[in-house]
């Protein structure tokens, strides 16, 4: 489905939020160990030292010099099976990728209290990274890449940092108390169950106090990414990010070119090569299933960093032109309905209460939002950042 004509860009990013993301000190030294040394790139893993924890990197490098660089952000932690692959197929289709690792203190329920403050010093460790691929890596142009939860980070960060320009967002969705409560995901039931044990809540008082805490959402943060500059890719039978919740964010970005898969949220990764089924294949790409969500995000990059074409997409999108048509007429009814009825929100109310809310965000800090300095850490000299290679 192609984007929103009517689309007139994304809003001015709160002063506020900017503060409340902002590094209060640059990052330290930092540690650069190669994994892997290949035809095609090198694997580098940094360990870099930061006053929000330790950020650790995984950088595929091609051997090309290039000012562009993806970020690919983790679905859940571990051992990054899919973000390796996509980082993988990216270097060597020509662009440099990073995996900006997360910890997994979120899932413990004993942190719940604390949430809010872990999804901050993720986004916060997130834009140190991009300070040092600028200051040590000489890199330029960035854009993103997640699957997930690595696409409600997406939404997450890049909402925040204008930096993020490019980001492809796959089976993502936005509200995040409302779309725990109705994720059909296990894990997340089981999460709900354990802090209610541990709290003694009942399930209506577990989602209200994680509503009064949780800021660090996509529906506060999406709509300040630029809608031209993002692909969105949504499973139209996915449960565990309800569908619903992925329209929604949609809506928050500005309506984006939207592509949409037969599939649920598990199907979905048969659109990927991830895993080889014919033939089986651990470290070799097979037959089937096709990279088509692979494809559709370097033509996406091919596009945004190089102005150029990726003609390996064309088989894939002829598969899929059959829905895209009929998405697209749906989509064109819509428009035309919301035309009639002169659909549109009021940008100033809507502006004035995202102020409000990074205002009182920064007041729960204990930062004075008048002298918190927004500026960009990138700007500057890291103090004291030394090469430990």
């Amino acid at each position: 489905m192609s984007g929103d004509a009517w689309y007139d860009g994304p809003p001015k990013r709160p002063a506020a939020m900017t503060a409340y993301y902002q590094p209060t000190s640059s990052y330290g030294s930092f540690r650069d160990e190669i994994i892997q040394t290949t035809d095609t790139y090198t694997l580098h893993h940094y360990t870099i030292e930061s006053y929000a924890g330790p950020i650790v990197i995984d950088y595929f490098q091609g051997k090309k010099l290039s000012e562009n660089l993806v970020l690919v952000f983790p679905v859940l932690g571990g051992k990054n099976f899919i973000e390796k692959h996509i980082a993988k197929y990216l270097v060597e289709s020509g662009f440099d990728a990073a995996i900006v690792n997360r910890s997994n203190e979120f899932k413990d329920p004993k942190m719940f209290d604390q949430l809010e403050e872990v999804f901050r010093l993720n986004i916060i460790r997130d834009r140190l990274a991009l300070d040092f691929f600028e200051s040590e890596v000489g890199k330029k142009k960035f854009g993103t890449f997640g699957i997930s939860r690595g696409a409600i980070n997406v939404a997450l960060t890049a909402g925040v940092d204008p930096r993020l320009e490019y980001n492809v967002l796959v089976l993502g969705g936005t509200d995040l108390v409302d779309l725990f409560r109705d994720s059909n995901q296990p894990r997340i039931e089981k999460y709900i169950k354990a802090v209610q044990q541990h709290k003694g809540f009942d399930e209506e008082h577990f989602f209200n106090a994680l509503r009064d805490q949780l800021r660090t959402d996509p529906k506060n943060t999406a709509k300040y990414l630029n809608g031209d500059n993002t692909l969105l890719i949504l499973g139209v039978f996915d449960r565990t990010v309800p569908f619903s919740y992925g329209l929604k964010l949609r809506d928050q970005i500005g309506r984006p070119d939207t592509i949409f898969l037969l599939a649920d949220h598990y199907v979905g990764l048969l659109y990927t090569q991830t895993v080889s089924i014919v033939p089986p294949s651990k470290d070799k790409p097979g037959i089937f299933p096709f990279p088509y969500i692979e494809e559709e995000a370097i033509s996406f990059y091919d596009r945004s960093f190089n102005d150029s074409w990726n003609w390996g997409v064309l088989p894939y999108r002829l598969l899929q032109q059959p829905f895209n048509l009929v998405a697209e007429a749906f989509a064109d009814v819509g428009s035309g309905l919301e035309w009639l009825l002169g659909c549109e929100c009021s940008s100033k109310e809507t502006n004035e209460e995202s102020e409000r809310l990074w205002i009182n965000a920064l007041d729960a800090t204990g930062q004075d939002p008048l002298e918190t300095p927004a500026f960009s850490l990138s700007r500057e000299s890291p103090a004291a950042v030394t090469n430990a290679t």
